[in-house]
């Protein structure tokens, strides 16, 4: 199982919905998407531990996104983390915070580690291009596929060594009783989760491409349908519900809402009746994903 908090969901200015902070975990593992200001306080104050976060990915360097980052891993070092951090973001990024430690008179108790992507035996989180007024990249977190033999069929078919057994789980082919058995045959693959972020964006053709069959699609829906939000290099919720009808997700999770709507149903009509399975999350709200 994954779960996705939605820590802060508006953007620009903060409103009564915080800047933009998503968390992902699975088994004890966090990913942590944009830092805006105010992320650590929220995290805190909700119990969402910060020192649990192994990755942070930064979209781009627009201040709603990054400045709560330096905080937050100043407070990682008060609090005695020892842990490498890994942090994926755009260029400059490692030298917005360098710059900011000089500053502030602060050296990292932890090793960091600025990384392209990150892969580890069960998930793996990497960037893909998006369409925002300065460089910017979305995030694809995915959970690994796994295999699962199928004892059963085995047993069926008169196989009960183990021996065998262990060998076509790791994808070997068996010589057994003048047959050849073929792991492809006995493994039932169950399909990793699958998460796409935008952080800011246009609709464009590289974030359709990089989020096809997503299980959920966290996607920039700024405005309402009638603002040139492309000036912005911004979404709208019709814009939006495109991309994810278009790519064949899921779930769309419309996200970095403007401060000037209060109200949200007409957005969320607009997008439903292009993509019904669309949602607005509210802060601290947060959804679970099986495979």
């Amino acid at each position: 199982m994954m779960r996705v908090y939605f820590i802060g969901t508006g953007g620009g200015a903060p409103s009564k919905r915080g800047l933009p902070a998503y968390l992902v975990r699975r088994d004890g593992f966090s990913v942590l998407m944009d830092c805006g200001e105010g992320t650590q306080i929220t995290m805190i104050r909700n119990s969402l531990n910060i020192m649990n976060v192994n990755v942070i990915a930064i979209t781009h360097l627009h201040a709603d996104h990054v400045l709560g980052l330096p905080s937050l891993i100043q407070t990682m070092g008060m609090y005695d983390r020892r842990e490498k951090l890994y942090i994926l973001g755009p260029e400059g990024l490692k030298d917005l915070l360098n710059e900011t430690f000089e500053r502030t008179y602060f050296a990292p108790s932890f090793p960091i580690e600025f990384v392209s992507s990150y892969e580890s035996p069960s998930i793996t989180v990497r960037p893909f291009k998006t369409c925002h007024v300065v460089p910017s990249q979305g995030y694809l977190v995915e959970e690994k596929d796994t295999a699962n033999l199928d004892a059963e069929r085995l047993r069926r078919e008169g196989v009960n060594d183990w021996r065998v057994m262990r060998a076509l789980k790791e994808g070997k082919e068996v010589a057994w009783e003048g047959r050849v058995l073929k792991p492809e045959d006995y493994l039932v693959v169950k399909r990793g989760i699958r998460i796409g972020y935008t952080g800011d964006t246009r609709p464009c053709e590289s974030v359709i491409n990089s989020v096809k069959g997503v299980d959920l699609l966290l996607h920039d829906s700024t405005f309402e349908h009638g603002v040139d939000a492309s000036e912005y290099g911004h979404s709208t919720s019709t814009q939006a519900a495109t991309v994810a009808r278009e790519a064949g997700v899921k779930r769309l999770a419309l996200i970095h809402i403007s401060s000037r709507y209060r109200d949200t149903s007409e957005m969320l009509k607009q997008a439903r009746r292009i993509f019904p399975m669309s949602f607005i999350p509210d802060d601290l709200s947060f959804l679970s994903l099986r495979a």
